[in-house]
């Protein structure tokens, strides 16, 4: 089978000495940027066309600090000279091992892996994959890599930027300027003006690049279309791009969750006032953001991971300034500031797909996508800010056992969390199985991302309804509970086989946590139960998309590094509560000792 690599190097460059690619410095971009082209299904600016290719091809929306704009330019207009230069970057050395790279060097060029053997073969070997199986780590970074270029042999060829309209239907397929390109009508006027653009920009010549923006974004409105975007959206679009809200919005809210740290010492009220004040900022930036993103999309910013980690951020703001009028006390300032920014930094930081993208149509469909997200986002914040407290309060009862009042605070507080957390997951189930009915007929599928919001929701009301009930339990129930438990494994364990190892070993751990869920009871059994039942939630937000990959409901799939740092995290907190568990047992104080009422301490 002839490869696919092998395929792309018929590009058309011109053979020439590799020399150091210059950007022009003097153009002005402000026109060509807010040119409407179609990419991605929708029709965004050029300016978020660049950003989203320029990030494609190599890991950054401002590779080398450039203006992703002008790069794309320069790809689009000297092709023969980009083709040499170094933009894709390799940085783990086992990896270029694997592909036969050498190991002094971390950064390749188009021409470089355009013309290796052995990658060829490894991109020859995806075709041959199995259907059903998913592909190992090396097998996604080849694939990866062979997409990479796959987009950068477009570019070179003039085929990202399409900017001729459809002329009859408005899911039409618009068209590139390139002359290698067909396009319907006369389109002779703007490839005139397509390349006096181009000889202006390898000229750096700022008048006439400017001169032939302005010809060219005429002739263009000139053209017949079946669609034009609204100019009022690309004008969003543009200031959403250049502000980067969500970045403003971290910092702020890691700078409150500093001044929120140091108010526990301070103990002013206009200190307190001072670390509201910044929270609000935070939330109203952030809130700015998701309502541009809205306006952008066309539909409530809640379609894959990134939006979801923006939502939850949102939720923690907003529970924030509520819950501190409701609850006076400064640890909701601080878990609120400091969770909202981590998530916030989380999205910003992490290699995720940032950008705007259309959804399927049947899920846009219906008013419950918009009630059930942020239901069931705010939820997992108020839960994710449970799950802070109780971690604070596992270590201070296993380190600090004298510290009777802190600890009754915490918990109160923890126990705070769980209700309202748990109501508000309770209604995101609901308004998500209305939302489920909608689009696709039924309300319960017994979907992997049902499935796992129902676990998560059960071992919650487990907390609670163990909790609620302070005198000793009676034997019999325990022997019903152990009947019922038996009689659901006996359903379940068939529909198993065969029976691995690994699957005995999963029930045996469900088995033994549900257990624990419900024997154990106490401040201490509280806080690392509502720790282990986050990890549900967990499963639910991140490891049906990472390690699942299935399933109807899923925000986004994904395998590989996810999957090691979420085994890497819950190894941790795992360790972290077996210790704190093994200090708390052996530090604890004798069972004759009355505890303090928990008490939430006012605000002062």
């Amino acid at each position: 089978m002839t490869s696919v690599l092998i395929t792309l190097a018929v590009i058309t460059l011109q053979t020439s000495p590799v020399v150091d690619a210059k950007l022009p410095a003097s153009l002005d971009l402000t026109t060509i940027r807010a040119v409407t082209a179609q990419h991605d299904g929708r029709w965004p600016p050029l300016d978020t066309v660049a950003r989203h290719t320029v990030k494609s091809v190599t890991g950054d929306i401002f590779y080398e600090g450039h203006d992703p704009v002008l790069l794309l330019l320069a790809w689009t207009f000297d092709a023969s000279t980009w083709a040499d230069q170094p933009l894709f970057r390799i940085k783990n050395a086992e990896l270029r091992s694997e592909l036969h790279l050498p190991d002094s060097l971390t950064t390749f060029s188009y021409t470089d892996l355009i013309n290796h053997e052995h990658i060829h073969s490894l991109v020859d070997g995806l075709a041959h994959i199995p259907k059903g199986r998913k592909m190992n780590p090396l097998e996604l970074k080849v694939a990866d890599i062979r997409d990479r270029l796959t987009l950068l042999q477009r570019v070179f060829r003039g085929g990202i930027i399409r900017l001729i309209p459809d002329p009859e239907s408005i899911t039409g397929t618009w068209h590139p300027i390139s002359p290698m390109a067909a396009a319907p009508g006369d389109i002779e006027p703007v490839r005139e003006a397509w390349a006096a653009l181009a000889a202006a920009f390898l000229a750096d010549d700022q008048g006439a690049f400017t001169t032939a923006s302005q010809d060219l974004t005429a002739t263009l409105a000139a053209l017949p279309a079946a669609h034009r975007p609204d100019p009022q959206r690309i004008a969003v679009e543009l200031r959403y791009n250049r502000l980067r809200m969500y970045r403003v919005a971290w910092q702020i809210m890691a700078v409150s969750a500093l001044l929120a740290g140091a108010a526990l010492y301070v103990r002013r009220k206009w200190f307190d006032a001072l670390v509201l004040i910044g929270i609000i900022a935070g939330f109203a930036v952030l809130t700015c953001g998701l309502k541009w993103r809205w306006e952008i999309a066309g539909r409530i910013p809640a379609a894959n991971m990134f939006e979801s980690l923006l939502f939850l951020s949102w939720g923690m703001g907003a529970f924030a300034i509520v819950s501190v009028f409701l609850v006076r006390h400064r640890l909701v300032l601080l878990t609120a500031s400091f969770m909202g920014a981590v998530s916030l930094a989380l999205a910003d930081c992490l290699p995720m797909n940032q950008f705007v993208r259309p959804i399927v149509p049947v899920l846009m469909d219906t008013v419950w996508m918009s009630i059930h997200v942020p239901i069931i986002m705010v939820s997992y914040s108020v839960l994710a800010l449970g799950v802070l407290v109780a971690h604070v309060q596992l270590v201070v009862m296993a380190g600090a056992p004298s510290a009777r009042k802190l600890t009754g605070t915490l918990d109160s507080m923890h126990y705070w969390y769980i209700h309202i957390g748990t109501i508000l997951l309770t209604a995101g189930i609901i308004t998500g199985s209305m939302w489920a009915a909608s689009s696709w007929g039924r309300y319960w599928g017994w979907d992997p991302k049902e499935v796992w919001s129902l676990v998560a929701l059960l071992g919650y009301l487990t907390i609670l309804h163990v909790r609620l009930d302070h005198h000793k339990i009676n034997p019999w129930m325990y022997v019903v509970a152990l009947i019922l438990g038996v009689a659901l494994f006996a359903v379940v364990a068939p529909k198993l086989a065969p029976l691995t190892t690994g699957k005995i070993i999963g029930l045996v751990g469900t088995a033994a946590g549900m257990v624990l869920l419900v024997v154990a009871r106490g401040r201490f059994a509280t806080a690392a139960k509502s720790i282990l039942c986050f990890w549900l939630i967990i499963m639910t937000y991140v490891g049906v998309n990472y390690v699942l990959g299935i399933g109807l409901h899923s925000y986004g799939f994904g395998t590989g590094a996810v999957v090691h740092y979420l085994f890497l995290v819950g190894g941790i907190d795992l360790a972290l509560i077996a210790l704190c568990c093994a200090v708390y047992l052996l530090r604890r104080r004798p069972p004759s000792v009355p505890a303090e009422p928990a008490q939430v301490a006012p605000l002062t």
